[in-house]
């Protein structure tokens, strides 16, 4: 097929990949935090016994953010 290919690495391209480029929005970040903490912490992860005070924390934190992202948006 004559399909368009990208270049061959170390072809003289300028183009780099973008991957791991820029950062997170603060509400990408907090929920993010929230997200890493729920994924390893026992007691979250178990759905009989619920959030631990970390996860409620960082809970109200991305809420929070994202409050505040909405009212920048909203005027």
């Amino acid at each position: 097929m004559d399909e368009p290919r990208d270049p061959a690495p170390g072809d003289g391209s300028s183009r780099q990949p973008a991957v791991g480029v820029g950062r997170l929005s603060p509400v990408q970040q907090a929920y993010s935090a929230y997200t890493v903490h729920y994924l390893a912490c026992v007691i979250c992860r178990d759905v009989d016994r619920g959030w631990c005070d970390v996860a409620e924390q960082l809970w109200k934190v991305y809420q929070a953010a994202d409050e505040v992202a909405y009212r920048k948006l909203t005027g």
